[in-house]
């Protein structure tokens, strides 16, 4: 079957018109948002491309930058635990020659004390031997007296023997104090400020 009704054919004034309509009605060009440079990169069909390249390059030198400081990190962290690990190594030395030092002059009045205290028996046993002499009606009147004689000059050596080991132990005290006093102190060592 043939159309009855053919379309009719178009004058050219009436074709000139339906042209200009067409263009009219097409897609209208966005120069206003983007400006020329917009309108040139939407008919450029590797922009997307492009941009993921350049999105992904960022994404990798970000990347790599966190990778970079968390090495520089690592090492400053291994710097920090080699110092402190040193400054207690030091710490721990000097708590170790102030022990010693304390340990040594300990040492040092525990063995006055103790000739002290020999030299003070000695003596006090010589005391108690000369009053029993005193007091022994065996002996004669000469070695009673040489013995009551004896007794004061031993009462003031023992007298004087405690007034010298006074003396002794508080120079040993104030020496020690001294020589523990020119040592740094630990806590200096493990102190630690921020280069």
């Amino acid at each position: 079957m043939k159309d009855i009704n053919p379309p009719p054919k178009p004058s050219t004034t009436a074709g000139k018109g339906k042209l200009i309509q067409d263009v009219k009605a097409g897609k209208s060009l966005d120069f206003d948002k983007a400006g020329m440079m917009g309108f040139l990169k939407s008919l450029n069909p590797l922009q997307f491309a492009s941009e993921a390249i350049a999105q992904i390059t960022h994404y990798k030198i970000q990347i790599k930058n966190l990778e970079t400081e968390q090495v520089r990190i690592q090492e400053e962290a291994k710097i920090r635990h080699k110092q402190i690990d040193s400054a207690l190594k030091a710490g721990l030395q000097l708590l170790e020659e102030r022990r010693r030092a304390l340990e040594m002059a300990l040492e040092v009045v525990a063995k006055d004390l103790e000739n002290t205290h020999l030299e003070k028996q000695n003596i006090l046993e010589c005391i108690s031997n000369l009053v029993k002499n005193i007091s022994d009606t065996n002996l004669s009147i000469e070695e009673k007296q040489m013995s009551n004689t004896l007794l004061p000059e031993l009462t003031g050596l023992l007298k004087t023997l405690g007034e010298q080991s006074t003396v002794k132990l508080d120079l040993i005290a104030q020496n020690t104090q001294k020589a523990l006093e020119a040592m740094p102190n630990s806590d200096r060592i493990l102190t630690f400020s921020e280069d």
